[in-house]
């Protein structure tokens, strides 16, 4: 991908020849410069690539999308996707006795993830768009949320099969050390991970 590129990227066996041949140059055999072979069905084949949304790394999350933007081709797709927690750590680490704890503070609770959710998805597409327009590409972008789970990291991996992505795009969590990143790396099977770092200092 050249030298300027600092995205961290896991390429799955077969995922580098259904994903970037055209980044790739061409090579010599025997004399004469001919592409690679391995590469050659890229340009009949569309992609979809999945973002991870984040509320704990919002401006990673909209690196990723700036990035999966610059990735797509024409007819390539991008599913913002959104996980949300069941309930916040933090909230309920505050609370002495959960079990306590009324319907209405427990719905006002899940109405903040709820919020904080969708906060961070309108960010996200701000920056797609933005993106969009200086690139002057026309790309298909939808917006997702899944069912609340107490395991993200799983359960964004099972999104990714479920909507059929080709790639996983991400941030790298809040502070650059989060721990979807090695886990997406570790047990995204058939599945290419890139995880965008080139905005932390």
């Amino acid at each position: 991908f050249g030298s300027s590129f600092s995205a961290r990227i896991t390429l799955a066996p077969a995922a580098l020849s259904d994903f970037r041949c055209r980044h790739l140059v061409a090579w010599r055999r025997c004399g004469r410069q001919r592409p690679l072979d391995m590469f050659s069905t890229r340009a009949l084949r569309r992609i979809k690539l999945l973002v991870g949304v984040g509320v704990k790394d919002i401006e990673g999350s909209c690196e990723a999308m700036r990035k999966a933007v610059a990735f797509a081709a024409p007819g390539d797709r991008i599913v913002a996707m959104h996980v949300p927690a069941v309930m916040p750590e933090m909230m309920l680490t505050s609370l002495s006795d959960p079990g306590e704890t009324g319907d209405d503070c427990l719905a006002a609770m899940a109405n903040l993830t709820t919020k904080a959710g969708a906060a961070a998805q309108a960010r996200v597409r701000a920056a797609a768009e933005a993106e969009l327009a200086r690139l002057a590409k026309d790309v298909s972008i939808e917006y997702k949320v899944a069912a609340p789970t107490n395991d993200i990291r799983s359960s964004l991996l099972a999104a990714c099969r479920y909507e059929g992505a080709g790639m996983l795009v991400m941030g790298p969590g809040a502070g650059g050390f989060g721990s979807m990143p090695p886990y997406a790396s570790a047990h995204a099977d058939g599945l290419t991970v890139c995880t965008v770092r080139e905005h932390l200092k």
